[in-house]
């Protein structure tokens, strides 16, 4: 199909995050406020086409919400997990879904709407909605990661979105932190995320349990400790329980490690950590700063600041509008 443009005069746009877990669509003025939105399960099993069916419907769901048509708005964002060729529209790879390479993903919702439709890593476009509407606001020099089931990156440099020669740049979560680390799903060893997403802090908490320890992480699931939470882990240690102050203390470090890497690649002005982990607060943001403080020294800790991501989960929707905003260039 012939690529639409964007309508320049529209009120609103539409941003979609695509995860493994739920699509979420949502209606986003020019200043970035979400006024309306629509969520469903996504069918990661199902494969990626099956996904982008429910993307339309949630689309269309939100622009019911919202009291919009198709022909109103200036067009749509998609952020999306995994590895892309976005000029083109296409998926190349995203482990979060089965039948996933090489997948059209621009043109069935474009044809759908009829609108112009824009794509991107789903950590990029959070990277971007935090830089104009969230924490990085008023720096040109940003850093973003998200803490999940995995590490996911974005840089900001001197204003611009970085991607690299095939949209793979700062893959952090996959940069060696300990060469003899535990295995990591890409297939390495010893990967940032392997020591420090979610699947390493809540296993640092059962080998403790494992091992004996008395800790009320075993009491609040059960001793079904399959079922530990990141949450559970930040419930107990704000209670005082030391093995969960220990197991934060320790993903903490490693988090510290990481970036103070980042710090020394990018030079950045501000290191945003979003993800549901982030949230933990002082327990975990107290043992990154010490590590920062104490390990960085050819671009010192005190040129950078690291703060919590302000958006939350909106940072993903939001972020995907600003795809189009760029577009009809509201936003430089």
């Amino acid at each position: 199909m012939t690529e639409l443009a964007p309508a320049s005069n529209g009120k609103y746009i539409v941003g979609v995050d695509v995860g493994g877990t739920n699509v979420r669509a949502g209606l986003v003025d020019r200043e970035g406020r979400i006024v309306a939105e629509a969520r469903r399960p996504a069918v990661a099993q199902g494969g990626l086409r099956a996904t982008l069916r429910v993307v339309n419907e949630v689309i269309h769901e939100a622009l019911e919400g919202g009291g919009s048509a198709p022909g109103e708005i200036c067009g749509i964002g998609l952020g999306i997990p995994g590895w892309h060729n976005s000029a083109r529209g296409i998926c190349l790879f995203s482990p979060n879904f089965t039948d996933s390479r090489n997948v059209p993903v621009v043109a069935p919702v474009a044809e759908e709407f009829q609108v112009a439709t824009y794509m991107l890593n789903d950590v990029k476009t959070a990277t971007l909605g935090e830089y104009y509407f969230g924490a990085g606001r008023g720096y040109r020099h940003v850093v973003m990661i998200t803490l999940g089931t995995g590490i996911g990156g974005g840089v900001i440099a001197n204003g611009e979105l970085q991607l690299g020669a095939s949209e793979g740049f700062a893959e952090v979560g996959h940069m060696i932190v300990e060469t003899d680390g535990p295995p990591c799903t890409c297939g390495g060893r010893g990967c940032w995320e392997a020591l420090a997403a979610r699947g390493a802090m809540v296993n640092r908490a059962i080998r403790a349990i494992q091992t004996g320890r008395r800790t009320a992480l075993a009491d609040s699931v059960g001793y079904r400790l399959g079922s530990i939470t990141p949450i559970h882990i930040v419930q107990a240690a704000e209670a005082g329980d030391e093995v969960a102050r220990e197991v934060l203390e320790e993903t903490g470090k490693y988090l510290g490690v990481g970036i103070v890497n980042l710090i020394q690649l990018y030079n950045p002005e501000v290191v945003i950590v979003g993800g549901g982990i982030a949230q933990a607060g002082r327990v975990l943001f107290d043992p990154i700063q010490r590590v920062v403080w104490s390990r960085a020294h050819m671009v010192p800790a005190s040129t950078v600041k690291i703060v919590p991501a302000e958006l939350g989960d909106d940072a993903g929707v939001i972020g995907a509008s600003v795809l189009v905003l760029q577009h009809v260039q509201e936003v430089a």
